[in-house]
């Protein structure tokens, strides 16, 4: 990433999945306490003259089972950072069955996320320019958006007018998504 990218934290990948990157250009903004769980990583932003607030990057798990423990862990690292957050990663997770190409969803972990969403009171940025962020780039393509970001009220009260939009993805199953502050 260059000299201007030298501070980060990071959560390592297991096998060929996870893993989780936060980097920061220190004349900027300032990162500080990180915590990590076993989906997720949790940092202090500390921008220069500005209120800070907690931001957590997610890889979430793909089977059922981890889903439901990873929806968990939401809460307790919510419950070990009070302020105005943002949570931004891929959840392996659909909010809504429109966000799949096909009609093969779990309405069941469609709901429990929901749940915890609304429990956690995070809403989602609206995503510009784009409907679906991962493909399973087959001929006939599966595609889901399942990267996400979601913020406190209180987080959006600290940036009214961000904007989150997708970026072209020629290396990755997944699309890069932008949020502009």
């Amino acid at each position: 990433l260059g000299n201007k990218f030298e501070h980060y934290y990071y959560l390592p990948v297991v096998g060929t999945r996870g893993g989780i990157l936060i980097v920061w250009d220190h004349t900027v903004v300032m990162l500080s306490n990180p915590h990590t769980t076993t989906n997720t990583l949790t940092a202090l932003v500390q921008p220069h003259g500005a209120p800070v607030w907690w931001l957590t990057g997610v890889y979430g798990p793909q089977s059922d089972a981890d889903k439901v423990e990873f929806l968990a862990e939401l809460e307790e690292i919510r419950d070990l950072h009070a302020g105005p957050w943002a949570i931004v990663g891929d959840f392996n997770l659909l909010t809504n069955p429109e966000d799949k190409s096909n009609e093969v969803v779990n309405h069941r972990m469609i709901t429990r996320f929901r749940t915890r969403l609304n429990r956690l009171e995070l809403k989602e940025m609206y995503l510009l320019g784009r409907r679906y962020t991962w493909s399973n780039e087959r001929r006939l393509p599966t595609m889901e958006k399942i990267d996400h970001v979601f913020t406190t009220n209180s987080w959006e009260d600290l940036h009214p007018s961000c904007l989150l939009t997708a970026l072209g993805f020629a290396v990755s199953d997944h699309c890069p998504l932008l949020l502009d502050l």
